[in-house]
């Protein structure tokens, strides 16, 4: 008999939640067979067989949070041994909870702005690249296939995760869905038809209080949040626990302002010939059905402008106290999704072309809006780069990731008056303006190094031309 239990996710994480089975009690099993889906914070993942054998008892339903180090599943490999732990050991009793589920109602009009920010069309279809294999004690990364969606053995309904995550949001019962997929699977345009269906009265919500509908114009964090928090005898407040990324990245920032010493810089500029730059871009058949904006631009002036003050890049080492001066870029994008703020990563953007960074932010983009991130799309960030300007922000005072020494704010970029010639030939004119934000850990990081990068940065998107400088 051997025992298998709830490996180590990484990134500071110490449980995870079982989304559903692929096994019963009696299948037989081979090695990297898939037991089961499990969701951190940050990502569900696929967790492989590390035995043969036959099934012998599933220690947590779907639903159950398990700690790091609790059994998961016992396999009887045909040894006559007691069960061994894979991965430490935490008694069952401590080492799962049931986390209760709620749903909350949503208007029709809101799922369909939703469904067009995370539609799976708008992805790109690039080749993931595999990073380098982990230890078996630790979750991994499934690659990207068209497989068909597996059956949840538990609830009997056939639907991919996004699916069944779309269908808590909306209220939707699983159930009372037809599904249209391959072999009867419930799809998430599925979800949405049975939603707008249930605004006339069919069946939908089973799971949602009556307060749910006063929620219906928020996020979908926001509805996650509220949705299932109910309100206090005062009548006035709701408490709702920390948990999931909220709880991770609580920590982080904490962490980060424990042990930086920050400073943020400020610098305007005129960004007309980057916008000029983008619409060409976005013209060139090259470029078709990718993501292409100023944030393209923004990475390849950020990796020019580090060739110049690779500081900006490197990271503290507090135990050795050290300056690690790293090679590559690994460019953190920060996102808003469903789950939260994270950050993927673009890797290796140092070596990219605009093309190649369009491609690759089309696709972690589209990721992480669809809730798909994997441990290693988000791991390893070495700068990151946040848009407060799609918000309708100026500038912002960042906080830097607690693994890197320096973070980029972009602010809204606006039609602005602006001072052009010198001497006589000086005027005002419309030109397109932003302002960013460069926050930085003064340890390693002096304010004339940080004023430089930025100062670069600001020159390259002024004058694309300029990065021939560089």
């Amino acid at each position: 008999m051997k025992n298998y239990c709830m490996p180590d996710p990484g990134e500071g994480l110490t449980e995870g939640e079982v989304v559903s089975w692929q096994v019963s009690p009696g299948d037989t099993v081979k090695i990297n067979d898939v037991l089961c889906e499990v969701e951190t914070a940050k990502s569900i993942v696929e967790l492989p067989s590390p035995f043969a054998g036959t099934v012998a008892k599933l220690c947590a339903e779907p639903g159950e949070t398990v700690a790091v180090g609790a059994p998961l599943v016992t396999i009887d490999d045909g040894s006559q041994d007691e069960p061994e732990f894979l991965v430490g050991h935490v008694p069952a009793e401590s080492g799962r909870r049931r986390r209760r589920r709620k749903c909350a109602a949503v208007s029709t009009e809101r799922a369909r702005e939703e469904d067009a920010d995370t539609h799976p069309e708008q992805s790109v279809s690039e080749p993931r690249h595999d990073a380098e294999a982990k230890p078996k004690q630790r979750l991994t990364e499934s690659a990207p296939r068209q497989d068909p969606p597996r059956m949840d053995r538990t609830a009997h309904i056939l639907a991919k995760p996004p699916a069944r995550r779309l269908a808590a949001d909306l209220g939707v019962d699983l159930f009372q869905v037809t599904g249209t997929g391959p072999q009867g699977a419930v799809t998430r345009s599925d979800v949405k038809a049975a939603a707008e269906v249930g605004q006339h009265g069919a069946a939908r919500n089973t799971g949602g209080s009556s307060d749910d509908a006063e929620f219906a114009d928020l996020s979908v964090m926001s509805r996650r949040l509220l949705g299932g928090a109910p309100i206090e005898p005062d009548g006035h407040t709701r408490k709702v626990p920390v948990g999931g990324v909220r709880k991770v990245t609580a920590k982080a920032v904490k962490d980060s302002l424990d042990t930086k010493a920050l400073v943020t810089a400020f610098l305007t500029c005129d960004v007309t010939p980057t916008m000029e730059l983008v619409n060409r871009l976005r013209a060139d058949r090259r470029f078709k059905g990718l993501r292409v904006s100023p944030l393209t631009v923004w990475c390849k002036a950020v990796c020019l402008a580090m060739g110049r003050t690779p500081v900006i890049n490197a990271a503290w080492d507090d135990a050795a106290d050290q300056i690690v001066f790293r090679d590559h870029i690994n460019l953190g994008i920060a996102a808003a999704t469903p789950r939260g703020l994270m950050v993927p990563v673009v890797r290796d953007a140092q070596d990219m072309t605009m093309l190649e960074l369009a491609t690759e932010i089309t696709r972690i983009v589209a990721i992480a809006k669809e809730d798909k991130l994997q441990p290693p799309d988000y791991a390893d960030g070495t700068f990151s780069i946040t848009n407060v300007g799609v918000f309708g922000l100026d500038a912002g005072t960042p906080v830097v990731n607690r693994t890197e020494s320096a973070i980029l704010v972009l602010g809204a970029i606006a039609r602005r008056p602006w001072v052009v010639g010198t001497g006589g030939d000086e005027r005002v004119v419309p030109r397109w303006v932003t302002t960013m934000s460069l926050g930085f850990d003064h340890r390693l990081i002096d304010g004339e190094q940080g004023s430089t990068f930025l100062h670069d940065v600001a020159e390259i998107l002024s004058d694309p031309a300029s990065a021939m400088l560089y």
